[in-house]
């Protein structure tokens, strides 16, 4: 059925997101040297960062001002 079909692209639809997901974390431990764990938290929060204040938290290069 039509519900049938939806049903499967949506789930292969969350696997993509969750496999991005796994990927773009191991960029992040990679990048900051932070464990997995802590990488995990920061990623479920809802806040916005400066750029200062992602350049402090390791996860953007030095910021630049002329």
């Amino acid at each position: 059925s039509s519900y049938e079909t939806q049903t499967g692209e949506f789930i292969l639809e969350v696997e993509e997101l969750l496999k991005l997901c796994k990927s773009l974390t191991r960029v992040y431990v990679q990048r900051t040297g932070k464990p997995l764990w802590a990488v995990s938290e920061d990623m479920e929060r809802d806040v916005f960062m400066s750029a200062t204040e992602a350049q402090a938290h390791g996860i953007v290069d030095p910021v630049v001002v002329k």
